[in-house]
């Protein structure tokens, strides 16, 4: 594709080129007219045909004139190679007739004038080489009918004389088509470079351009951010300074509690929504799918909001299905929640559904969140998508949202190989919609519905914990012993090899990612898994926890498939996970063995 843009700007140039000199040459071909005649006047053999032949050339001329003038006027009367295909037809009837007019001196008594013709012709065939060469067609055609003629008929003559001056004419002639060769190879490496500066001048105005856009929507996203938390903490700070007043009654107490409460509430969620939202930015958030039926999720999703849909008299409808997909349940629950949560909040009468449609594919579905509510105008509906924007909300009412759910809907979507669309008309609702794909009913694992204890696939499991936190790994601990595993914690790399020398061998190695002593997780990792490999325990999972988001080595193991979670890390994620990668080890360790 590369080739296109630098053809045509090759074809545009040599345009320019082949015309540009067009005026000057009318008055050189008159001049070569006038030299020509004047040579043959005192002995003109076949007048009658002498006279045809140059007045040939003469209006060969004039039409090269008209042809310039045309192109001055109209240059966009014809695309850029079929105006240099025209001025090679013009090359052909203006070089045609002085070449062929040498046969004349062949025929003259006068035994100089061949001699004479020829030097015309070479001059002729500089100008041809100077004007013409940049391009092959125009080239070729000029050369070949001013200088091949008077070759063969030198070389036809049988005179000594005239034969060195056919070889020497011949020489001229190959020579000046290898010239033009490196002539045009030269011109189109200039026009290449032009083409590369212009290309990479556009390209540096179109990154300032993003540059510039992304500044501004930083600026106005930190901007929105800092009036949405400043918000909630002014409002905390203030009601906890009535607190410390004397004069308050036990209930405002309690009133003024409860609005600490409340704020406190929305801090944490708007911090939760934009910690999302700098995970996704960061490419560090990574996708575990597992085979599971879509109706227990849909179940989880809508028992959330059943409550506030019935709080506002609205019907949350949830279509029944059968379907296994195979996705992130997880992340598939933050896109379910977002978007149910957004049409609870904009719909105040009638109806909300959720449900999976086929609509003809064969290897999945679409899930489809309807709504009756205020819905969204057409030119709205592109800046919904961006951080902090919302349609009805101008007075940044907290109470309202932050603007944050459907930006992290759309990254979230696209994250799982998906495109949410949108179709939606101001007073008739909105429908959102995202494709899934079918999973496999015998890889379905557990059930989503299933409280966070211990199955089958944890029972028994020997799970080594790295943390540097007390407090966490006493935590992570406490959890996998109810998960019935068998857990042991210890605070840094070199516990955990001591542990592994001891003979604790482990099922699964959980890790934070900054330890003490400026060592990494993926440092201890990598320790562990060798010291395994030494002993010949080669079947361990590794997991690495961190609530780092920025580390260029997070996004890199993200890349590469090794397993990151990111804190917080609710219970079912972790069981989720460890499940899924206990299940695919199960799997690698089946293929090994068959």
């Amino acid at each position: 594709m590369r080739g296109d843009p630098i053809q045509r700007a090759i074809d545009e140039d040599l345009v320019r080129v082949l015309y540009a000199q067009d005026a000057m040459a009318f008055f050189t071909h008159w001049f070569a007219i006038a030299v020509l005649v004047s040579i043959y006047w005192d002995d003109m053999p076949y007048p009658q045909r002498f006279f045809a032949c140059f007045a040939f050339y003469a209006v060969a001329n004039c039409a090269s004139l008209g042809l310039w003038l045309w192109r001055r006027r109209r240059p966009d009367a014809l695309t850029a190679r079929n105006w240099i295909r025209l001025h090679a037809l013009r090359g052909v009837l203006l070089y045609s007739a002085p070449g062929l007019a040498i046969w004349f001196a062949f025929h003259s008594h006068q035994a100089d004038l061949p001699v004479l013709h020829t030097v015309m012709l070479v001059t002729l065939a500089a100008g041809v080489f100077m004007s013409n060469g940049f391009d092959v067609l125009n080239f070729s055609t000029g050369i070949i009918f001013v200088l091949l003629p008077a070759i063969v008929l030198l070389f036809g003559s049988h005179n000594f004389d005239r034969t060195i001056l056919a070889i020497v004419l011949a020489f001229f002639f190959c020579a000046i088509n290898i010239y033009s060769v490196s002539y045009r190879k030269l011109f189109q490496r200039v026009v290449q470079a032009r083409v590369d500066q212009q290309q990479l001048a556009e390209s540096l105005a179109e990154q300032k351009q993003v540059a510039e856009e992304a500044s501004l929507a930083k600026t106005r996203f930190f901007a929105a951010a800092s009036h949405d938390l400043r918000q909630p903490l002014h409002a905390i700070g203030l009601l906890a300074a009535s607190l410390n007043d004397a004069s308050v009654t036990p209930a405002q107490h309690g009133k003024t509690a409860a609005h600490i409460v409340n704020n406190v509430e929305a801090l944490n969620q708007l911090f939760n929504q934009v910690l999302d939202l700098a995970r996704l930015e960061s490419g560090v958030t990574q996708v575990i799918r597992l085979h599971f039926r879509l109706d227990e999720l849909f179940e989880r999703v809508g028992s959330q909001y059943r409550p506030q849909a019935a709080a506002k008299g609205l019907a949350l409808r949830i279509a029944p299905t059968t379907m296994v997909v195979h996705d992130d349940p997880v992340l598939l629950e933050r896109v379910l929640s977002n978007l149910l949560s957004n049409a609870v909040r904009y719909t105040e009468d009638g109806a909300i559904w959720l449900g999976l449609r086929r609509a003809g594919r064969r290897g999945g579905g679409y899930i489809e969140v309807r709504d009756s509510g205020i819905g969204i105008p057409a030119a709205e509906q592109e800046r919904i998508f961006e951080e902090f924007y919302q349609v009805a909300n101008p007075q940044r009412d907290a109470r309202q949202g932050h603007g944050l759910g459907l930006p992290t809907v759309k990254r979230l979507v696209g994250l799982l190989g998906g495109e949410l669309a949108l179709r939606s008309a101001p007073g008739r609702g909105s429908v959102f919609r995202f494709s899934v794909q079918a999973g496999d009913p015998d890889g379905i694992v557990a059930s989503l519905s299933d409280a966070v204890v211990g199955g089958p696939s944890a029972q028994g499991r020997h799970v080594l914990c790295i943390d540097d936190d007390p407090s966490i790994l006493e935590g992570l601990t406490s959890l996998l012993g109810r998960w019935g595993c068998v857990a042991q914690g210890v605070r840094d790399e070199a516990l955990a090899l001591r542990a592994l020398a001891e003979g604790f061998v482990p099922d699964a190695v959980l890790c934070d990612y900054q330890l003490a002593n400026h060592r990494t997780g993926a440092q201890a990792l990598s320790a562990v898994r060798d010291a395994l490999q030494r002993n010949g325990h080669e079947g361990a999972v590794m997991l690495l926890i961190t609530g780092d988001m920025a580390s260029g080595e997070l996004a890199m193991l993200a890349t590469q498939g090794i397993p990151v979670l990111h804190k917080p890390v609710t219970p079912a994620r972790l069981r989720r996970t460890l499940e899924t990668l206990w299940q695919q080890a199960q799997r690698d360790g089946a293929r090994a063995t068959a």
